[in-house]
């Protein structure tokens, strides 16, 4: 029993039984007005017990019984991916597109490290996930790890291979370092060594470092110079084999094949906000169903996933969804 007023807890039971419901308010002489939900024994039980008692159905459950009728409702007249006419600029899912693709470049340490950043920015996991196309799982998997256990998970097969070279190479730089120091020059080091004197005379330079300055470092790969035109290409709606066809004279070298899985990789990526099924040509662009129901239950401002655009060609579009987004 809590006071509607001052919402402080009064008393407790452990029952919900008609006859101890009703004894129990009994004892409570005063009660004029008193709010419940919709459970029938304790309609019986305050009848009972103040027939002359105003009951009320209290705010909380009108609101959930209100969005669940709601929410079948909507379910009977919304499929689940739902079409509207295209708001988001051109330019914007594009990026989006290139976004997903550059996240599929990171390595697994690479991606730790912008999680930790968007989660200092105040990202959620949810948010995070999106953001860098991973699995809310792999995500959990990684942020329950220990950071030795992490280390180890972020050593991939070249590191470990690099590691060893850079290993051997160190051998090899304190072999010369410890012939100079017993007195060889340079000349007696290279003949007892195979190495060349150029090379006997780096490794002697006190800031000589194993890891060559490449390492780390990302190259292009034989497409990147090329995606830009084909991205453009794909918007105007070429054919692949035209694309190929004229990236080969525009200087690509590389395999038609790779092409053609960026093409197909690229379609597919794009299909998520574009459907061109509607004879009048009109583009057009999904949202999940379940994404609009959110909005019975937090103002648009609160439901990142849907732009304010989104939401007014929604309600354009679905009229019968404005009038219930108003009630609810």
């Amino acid at each position: 029993m809590v006071d509607i007023f001052t919402h402080q807890i009064l008393d407790m039971i452990d029952s919900r039984d008609y006859e101890t419901v009703c004894e129990w308010l009994k004892s409570y002489p005063n009660l004029r007005i008193i709010s419940r939900d919709g459970s029938v024994t304790y309609n019986n039980a305050i009848t009972g017990a103040h027939p002359e008692a105003l009951q009320i159905s209290d705010r909380f459950h009108l609101l959930k019984n209100l969005t669940s009728y709601v929410t079948e409702y909507l379910k009977k007249r919304l499929k689940p991916q739902v079409s509207i006419q295209s708001v988001s600029q051109e330019i914007k899912e594009v990026e989006t597109i290139k976004q997903a693709n550059e996240n599929r470049k990171l390595t697994l340490k690479e991606k730790y490290e912008k999680i930790k950043q968007l989660s200092l920015e105040g990202r959620c996991k949810t948010e995070i996930c999106r953001s860098l196309n991973m699995d809310i799982r792999a995500y959990d998997k990684l942020i329950a790890m220990t950071p030795e256990e992490r280390e180890k998970l972020f050593q991939t097969k070249n590191m470990i291979i690099h590691e060893e070279k850079v290993k051997q190479k160190m051998e090899r730089i304190n072999e010369v370092r410890e012939l100079k120091r017993i007195g060889l020059s340079n000349i007696e080091i290279s003949k007892r060594t195979g190495l060349d004197r150029k090379t006997v005379r780096r490794y002697l330079d006190e800031n000589f470092n194993p890891v060559h300055a490449s390492y780390g470092k990302k190259r292009n790969g034989k497409l990147t110079p090329y995606i830009k035109t084909i991205d453009e290409y794909l918007e105007r709606g070429m054919m692949g084999s035209y694309i190929v066809e004229k990236i080969h004279e525009m200087g690509y070298d590389g395999s038609s094949s790779t092409v053609r899985h960026y093409m197909t990789d690229w379609k597919k990526r794009r299909k998520k906000y574009y459907d061109r099924s509607r004879e009048d040509g009109t583009k057009t662009e999904i949202i999940k169903r379940e994404n609009i129901f959110k909005l019975l239950y937090h103002p648009i401002e609160k439901v990142k996933i849907i732009s304010e655009k989104q939401f007014e060609m929604i309600c354009k579009e679905y009229p019968f969804f404005e009038k219930i987004y108003k009630i609810t």
